[in-house]
């Protein structure tokens, strides 16, 4: 991910050190707004966890933020 993205919406993207952390924090977001999204966990490349929010159709919208 380049540090452009990263920086042009003013936070970045949370990443989780466990898969059971970031599973944690997809459930707590479906909590507050699964009715508009849903969410999945995906693994990193450079380790650890990031949760996806996705439109109800499935496509990808955006990265949770710390």
């Amino acid at each position: 991910m380049s540090r452009a993205f990263v920086s042009e919406g003013g936070s970045v993207p949370q990443v989780y050190g466990s898969k059971e952390s970031a599973e944690s924090a997809a459930n707590i977001q479906r909590a507050m707004d699964g009715h508009r999204y849903d969410y999945e966990v995906r693994p990193r490349e450079r380790g650890g966890y990031m949760v996806a929010r996705l439109t109800k159709d499935g496509d990808f919208d955006s990265w949770v933020e710390e």
